[in-house]
C-alpha cells in the first residue's frame, strides 16, 4: 500500500519547544497535497503543516498538545488506488 508520512522538519525555531495543536482534516479524509493537516504552536508563532501528498489521511499519529521532535511522523497519508486501513 503506498503511503506517505507528514513528518515534522526542522522549522529552525532553535530551543523552542513544538506543540502539536490542533487537527485540520480528520482521520479517513481526502487530502489534496498542499492542504493544511495540523496546526501547530512554537512559543507565540502558529505553524500550519500541509499535506505532503494527496491521498486519503489514514493515520494521525499525535494528539493535540502533544509535544513533537524533529523527524517524528505526525500522520500517515495512504496515495494509491487500492484500499487502505480506514476503507
Amino acid at each position: 500500500m503506498p503511503q506517505v508520512p507528514l513528518v515534522l522538519t526542522d522549522l529552525d525555531l532553535g530551543e523552542i519547544p513544538v506543540l502539536a495543536c490542533s487537527w485540520l482534516a480528520d482521520q479517513g479524509a481526502r487530502v489534496v497535497q498542499g492542504d493544511r493537516l495540523l496546526e501547530v504552536v512554537a512559543g507565540e508563532v502558529t505553524i500550519d503543516l500541509a499535506a505532503p501528498a494527496s491521498g486519503r489521511l489514514i493515520q494521525r499519529c499525535v494528539g493535540p498538545e502533544q509535544r513533537l521532535t524533529i523527524g517524528q511522523v505526525l500522520a500517515v497519508i495512504h496515495t494509491g488506488n487500492g484500499p487502505s486501513d480506514c476503507d
